[in-house]
């Protein structure tokens, strides 16, 4: 399944997972059920996010497509912004009402 399967088992490894041998059947009947290649993509979505069991595969798989894909940063969006007048803060003063007037 290449370089990220082994990404995979060496995170699982790493966190100390002592389910691995139970787990690695649950990878393979997802694999099974879902396709190589969706599990191939989940793994690799599990090592981005470091979630290292067939529970996390699992659910990345019954996402779908609809999750999100981080990306790296681009570049700063720079645009000419219209300038806007600018009033004084007095024209925000609240100022009391009197007996029912108005006031400007």
């Amino acid at each position: 399944m290449g370089a990220d399967a082994e990404a995979f088992l060496v995170g699982a490894a790493a966190i100390g997972n002592t389910r691995l041998g139970s787990e690695l059947e649950v990878l393979l009947g997802l694999g099974a059920a879902h396709g190589s290649d969706a599990l191939v993509a989940a793994l690799h979505r599990a090592v981005a996010f470091r979630r290292y069991r067939a529970a996390d595969v699992r659910s990345i798989l019954a996402a779908g497509a609809g999750t999100p894909q981080p990306r790296p940063a681009g570049e700063a969006l720079i645009l000419d912004l219209p300038v806007a007048p600018t009033r004084s803060l007095d024209a925000y003063k609240v100022t009391p009402v009197v007996d029912g007037g108005v006031t400007s």
